[in-house]
């Protein structure tokens, strides 16, 4: 069963304080490194989309290592959005409060979109896969890390072990507690597959299994947008402005 991802609208502030809390842990930031790494090496420069942002950790770990590329950050909360607001101070990020199944960004605006850990939580994720292809420019790709469900469990345990060996105790107990509920709800690998197939990126697409933060949980998605000529912007959609 899903969560349904319309709690997060009206997240309270000390709820996203707390969440920003959580994944400032080393092991947390390890993740958005290496995913970072991941993402920089494939554009020197444009428009990168992180979906889902939250606090904004990955826009801050991208910023470090290409301060080039132009970053934006979405999330449904607007409350998780104020915290992120001061974490990205002065890497130029932006961030737009919107549903990713039904923004109003510009056709073709976007070098590379990204999302971590939050595929799960979208009510309608082929109509977000699908709003996905539309703001990406032709021939670009959105690269997808997301956990799955074909880990082996004793192997979770040694490195969530490990982990959490120098943890604060309330971190000792709510990390287990709260990454059991994410396995709980994520997709298969199969699962995606079947997804993606049903989108405009029906195949045009990869996944490959990853360890991330030391965790064996990890699936990297890359999904290629079609090639053709960029589609002028829909009624209503907005090409974002730099910041004041």
């Amino acid at each position: 069963m899903r969560m349904p991802r319309t709690w997060l609208v009206g997240l309270p502030y000390p709820a996203a304080r707390l969440y920003d809390r959580l994944v400032r842990f080393g092991p947390i930031q390890e993740t958005y490194g290496a995913i970072a790494d991941d993402l920089v090496a494939r554009i020197a420069g444009g428009r990168l989309l992180d979906v889902g942002t939250g606090p904004g950790w990955l826009l801050v770990e991208i910023a470090r290592r290409n301060p080039a590329i132009e970053l934006f950050g979405l999330d449904i909360s607007k409350q998780m959005l104020r915290v992120a607001e001061r974490n990205v101070a002065g890497t130029g990020a932006r961030l737009v409060c919107a549903d990713i199944a039904r923004t109003e960004l510009a056709d073709g605006f976007f070098d590379l979109v990204t999302c971590t850990g939050s595929l799960y939580l979208f009510p309608e994720p082929r109509r977000s896969l699908d709003e996905i292809h539309r703001i990406l420019k032709p021939g670009a790709s959105a690269c997808l890390y997301e956990t799955h469900r074909e880990f082996d469990p004793a192997e979770l345990r040694r490195a969530l072990r490990a982990n959490l060996a120098r943890a604060p105790r309330p971190l000792r107990w709510l990390a287990p507690l709260a990454l059991r509920r994410q396995l709980s709800m994520t997709y298969s690998t199969e699962e995606l597959g079947r997804l993606i197939r049903e989108t405009r990126f029906r195949d045009r697409f990869a996944i490959r299994r990853l360890t991330l933060g030391r965790l064996p949980i990890w699936l990297r998605i890359e999904l290629t947008a079609a090639p053709g000529e960029p589609s002028r912007p829909a009624a209503g959609a907005t090409a974002l402005a730099a910041p004041a």
